[in-house]
């Protein structure tokens, strides 16, 4: 069981870091189609992976101050790109799913764990929210990534407890991927858009 937790939760660290290089790619494109300049979404990136160098630096049991400090920073710095940019509007699913993340503090006895937990997890539904909350996604994709965010925070409690630990990580490999291939479908989609655009431009 210890085998196939750590095999789902590493292949779904190695996919969130794919999604959000594709997060930071998508938000470069609309940003130069939109906005004309390419400087918030850098933070997009940098804030994601401040949250996964913090996670893994968890995992190899570095200084668990400089961990929460990262896993603070990332999300902050997502946040301020998102709200900056003027391309993402809020989603009352993101207070909803962020207010839920909280009692889990209550389930854990170690702070800093909870810190990076819930760290790690807000950038995450930041980052997948980002996808439904901007305004030209197309709709059957903002419900996909609604399903992969809900599926995110339904992981993370089922990990909080044992006995349903295991099929904790295979709901949160399967939002993960759900969140990934919506990311494929949105580059796609954008290429299209502003090829037509630049079409009609000429």
């Amino acid at each position: 069981m210890v085998v196939l937790y750590s095999f789902f939760m590493g292949l779904g660290g190695l996919l969130t870091l794919s999604a959000i290089f594709l997060t930071w790619n998508l938000s470069q494109r609309v940003e130069l189609g939109r906005l004309g300049k390419r400087r918030i979404s850098w933070c997009i990136l940098l804030g994601g992976l401040l949250t996964a160098i913090g996670f893994f630096g968890m995992m190899e049991n570095v200084e668990s101050n400089i961990v929460a400090f990262l896993v603070i920073l990332g999300p902050a710095l997502i946040a301020y790109a998102l709200s900056e940019s003027g391309l993402v509007k809020a989603t009352s699913a993101l207070l909803i799913q962020s207010f839920l993340l909280l009692p889990l503090v209550l389930l854990r006895k170690d702070l800093i764990m909870d810190v990076v937990e819930l760290g790690s997890t807000l950038s995450q539904l930041l980052l997948i929210n980002a996808v439904v909350g901007y305004v030209r996604t197309p709709p059957e994709y903002r419900s996909l990534a609604g399903l992969s965010a809900w599926g995110v925070l339904i992981s993370v409690w089922f990990i909080s407890f044992d006995a349903v630990k295991l099929a904790g990580s295979v709901i949160y490999l399967i939002s993960v991927a759900l969140w990934l291939y919506t990311l494929l479908r949105l580059h796609t989609v954008s290429i299209e858009r502003f090829h037509n655009s630049a079409q009609e431009g000429l």
